[in-house]
């Protein structure tokens, strides 16, 4: 009975020592386990001592990760293009000898785990870490879109075609690797637009209402002649020079029609050249040199003789010959209408009749006399003093600025009777065409 005692208590001392055994053998486990996750969750930022020469960037970083086998991502193709300057430091951390070596270029670094990634243009702070590490599997990655548009013209079948182009930069980051960039470009039609020409993109503009309009003109004028006295053995010729005029018009237009008075200065210069030839002589003159006579006694008569002599006068010529530009001065009052046959938004024609009445102002000259020197002054009673004239012609205007357009005109011009008196030595008539140039503008 004593040694089944004793045996129990063997077996129940060592049952207790396997179950100790058994709970140091847990406790062991589970601090092995918790000493790796508390050893990962400390910051690891040693002190290094570090020495470059002058050399690429790229050269630099390798050397780093060389010498303390720290994980730098980068593009060796980039960075191998900056230079840096010899480099030394002693006892500084990783972070301070990157930031050393990344002064002065357009590139910063971000430490992601136990990497540090070089980027350009993302000056990031280093001692910014990620709150959640997704597991080495993942791949993180950053997209960019960027939009193109590519016009093609084609021409000969008058279409437009656009082509809208999508580009897809694509960045992805693997942990433990280099940066890879990955780039999609698509392109797809979007529509097609009919070709319509050449187009102007004119300003809104006041087609109607009320409007003024400055003119100037230059006209080729022919003059019908006739003189009324036909001297004998003499000519005259008159020969045009020019024909000038300002006017200023008003009036209103609706739709089509435009209606308008215009008040003129006209001035008319004409060439007068006279020829008179006057002969004299070729005749003779008889002349009595003595004089006697004869006495008959038986018939009681006597008879006279004269003793006789001639003298010849040769012929003589005299030519009168004469040369004056004379100038006739009107101011004109007259009434117009216009009808646009062709129109357009910005462009339209015209056909275009008025008549007027010009008074004259001033006439200055010479005209042809029946005494010599067979020329005299011209006053300003021989010419008429209103005369009257009719007009039509074709038009254009051109839209230029809002209330502006600009109206060039061809027409053509007569005059009604002569332009001087019924007792003037000749009769003169005018018929003219007349380029116009002008602004209209309207309120």
């Amino acid at each position: 009975m004593k040694i089944n005692i004793l045996s129990q208590i063997a077996d129940i001392q060592k049952n207790e020592f396997r179950f100790h055994k058994s709970v140091f053998i847990l406790l062991v486990f589970l601090l092995m386990g918790l000493l790796p996750t508390k050893a990962y969750s400390q910051d690891f930022n040693p002190l290094i001592s570090f020495s470059v020469e002058s050399c690429s960037l790229d050269i630099a970083l390798e050397k780093l990760f060389a010498e303390y086998e720290l994980n730098v991502a980068f593009s060796k193709a980039e960075l191998s293009i900056i230079r840096i300057e010899s480099y030394s430091c002693t006892y500084k951390s990783v972070e301070e000898v990157l930031s050393d070596l990344l002064k002065g270029t357009d590139y910063g670094f971000k430490k992601i785990g136990k990497q540090y990634v070089i980027r350009k243009n993302q000056l990031l702070d280093p001692e910014e870490q990620p709150i959640a590490q997704p597991p080495p599997t993942d791949t993180p990655f950053q997209e960019i879109e960027e939009h193109k548009i590519d016009t093609v013209w084609n021409k000969a079948r008058n279409t437009v075609r656009i082509f809208d182009t999508l580009q897809v930069i694509r960045t992805v980051m693997r942990y433990d690797t280099i940066v890879r960039t990955e780039q999609i470009v698509k392109t797809d039609t979007v529509y097609q637009v009919k070709y319509r020409g050449f187009e102007i993109h004119w300003p809104n503009f006041k087609n109607n209402g009320w409007f003024v309009a400055p003119l100037v003109a230059y006209g080729l004028s022919h003059l019908d002649f006739e003189d009324r006295l036909q001297a004998e053995n003499g000519s005259i010729d008159i020969a045009p020079i020019s024909a000038f005029s300002v006017s200023f018009d008003g009036g209103y237009k609706y739709e089509r029609l435009t209606v308008g008075l215009g008040v003129s200065y006209r001035s008319m210069k004409y060439r007068f050249m006279l020829n008179q030839v006057v002969y004299g002589g070729d005749y003779y003159v008889n002349d009595t040199l003595d004089t006697y006579y004869v006495v008959h006694p038986p018939l009681g008569d006597t008879t006279y003789y004269y003793i006789m002599d001639s003298t010849y006068v040769p012929l003589v010529t005299t030519n009168y010959s004469y040369r004056d530009v004379n100038q006739l001065d009107y101011l004109g009052i007259g009434v117009f209408a216009a009808f646009d046959f062709w129109k357009r938004e910005h462009f339209r024609m015209f056909v275009k009749a008025g008549v007027s009445a010009d008074v004259l102002l001033s006439c200055s000259g010479s005209y042809n006399s029946m005494e010599q020197p067979f020329h005299t002054t011209i006053s300003r009673g021989q010419a008429e003093r209103v005369r009257f004239a009719y007009y039509g012609g074709l038009g254009a205007a051109f839209k230029i600025v809002n209330q502006l357009e600009l109206v060039p005109e061809v027409c053509f011009r007569k005059t009604n009777g002569s332009l001087y008196r019924a007792d003037f030595p000749f009769d003169l008539r005018m018929r003219m065409w007349e380029f116009k140039l002008g602004l209209t503008y309207y309120f």
